[in-house]
């Protein structure tokens, strides 16, 4: 009852915060709703007693991707930026869409379907899971850590060059 409980909430703050990340107009603002939104879809994870895609969740996208958006927020001025107005037609697909896959999904949540078997035996376990990870995905789990390393030193040198050869 009570993690029931606990995933609607997260899940409703996902939610929430995700439609607050596209319609605020400063961009570090969305950036941080969107550090919300990761981490709430982290507590939906880990309602469900995924701990591992919670704790990846948390590391990859609210450590890294996170920080990366704020770097590129802050080297690029988005000040020089000028707002483009747009026709009717790209409007109503702006909205239309999100309204549809909205539909879709209370579609999917509301219709009858057979419920899966509780319990490990119904899918992986968390054991086999790292055992795969760390035994045959070995190499390009390390490749993609070793790549988001490489995007984050990067950013930081473009960030820290733009600061001390700046003339101001």
């Amino acid at each position: 009852m009570i993690a029931g409980l606990i995933f609607y909430f997260f899940a409703a703050l996902a939610v929430l915060s995700s439609l607050f990340v596209v319609t605020r107009k400063n961009a570090m603002h969305s950036v941080m709703y969107l550090a919300f939104t990761v981490l709430s879809v982290a507590g939906v994870f880990f309602s469900l007693q995924a701990e591992y895609l919670g704790a990846i969740q948390i590391l990859v996208y609210g450590g890294g991707i996170v920080v990366l958006y704020i770097f590129v927020i802050i080297i690029v001025n988005l000040n020089e930026i000028k707002p483009e107005r747009r026709k009717l037609f790209p409007r109503m697909f702006i909205f239309s869409l999100p309204a549809l896959l909205f539909l879709q999904i209370i579609n999917v949540l509301f219709t009858n379907r057979p419920t899966p078997p509780a319990g490990p035996e119904a899918g992986l376990s968390f054991t086999s899971f790292a055992e795969m990870l760390f035994s045959t995905y070995l190499i390009p789990f390390e490749i993609a850590s070793i790549l988001l390393l490489a995007v984050l030193i990067g950013a930081i040198i473009v960030a820290r060059k733009k600061l001390l050869h700046d003339p101001d």
